[in-house]
């Protein structure tokens, strides 16, 4: 499995620079970088709240998906 962020799409949209999507957050620059370049691996709760609070998401959906891979296949997942 992999999560797929979409930061990057919803920061382009906008046109929002990184800089500034952490002075309006307060989320660090560096954790702001990292979800960017899709370099997710986990994400804090905060974190999800303060970026789906600013972009208005209804749904953690629009910002983070889950991309299955062949090794993830088990009788128990359809």
């Amino acid at each position: 499995m992999k999560l797929v962020c979409k930061l990057k799409d919803l920061m382009e949209e906008k046109n929002i620079s990184q800089i500034r999507l952490s002075q309006e957050t307060g989320l660090a620059p560096g954790t702001i970088g990292k979800l960017y370049r899709n370099q997710v691996n986990r994400i804090d709760e905060n974190t999800l709240k303060q970026l789906c609070l600013y972009f208005g998401l209804k749904s953690v959906a629009q910002l983070i998906e889950i991309e299955w891979e062949p090794s993830d296949e088990s009788p128990t997942r359809h």
